[in-house]
């Protein structure tokens, strides 16, 4: 039986992110779950996720806050490469990972 990893809930991508550094830790997740096997506990990647973040920003995210991420800084992308947003993770992203390893771990 071939083994599933948590990585597999990051795909696809949002076709709408929040800001231009939300791809990035989007993929910087991604690759940090490429080797963790599901099942995996929903409670754990959300309190993992919230942590990382919080590493990344100084903070965990907030309604209507951004967070600049200086390794997420890339040339010629504009002048808001590498802010995060706080609505975009707390809304979306998160409740759609919850929602996809809820279905993952079924499967």
């Amino acid at each position: 039986m071939k083994a599933k990893f948590v990585a597999c809930i990051f795909d696809p991508e949002p076709t709408q992110w929040g800001l231009r550094g939300d791809p990035f830790l989007w993929r910087l997740l991604k690759e940090r779950y490429q080797t963790m096997e599901l099942s995996y506990s929903p409670r754990v990647l959300r309190e993992e996720i919230l942590r990382i973040f919080a590493d990344l920003t100084g903070e965990l995210p907030a309604p209507g806050k951004q967070y600049y991420v200086k390794q997420f800084t890339k040339t010629h992308v504009g002048m808001s490469t590498g802010w995060v947003s706080g609505d975009f993770w707390q809304a979306t992203a998160i409740p759609l990972l919850m929602e996809r390893l809820e279905q993952a771990n079924r499967s």
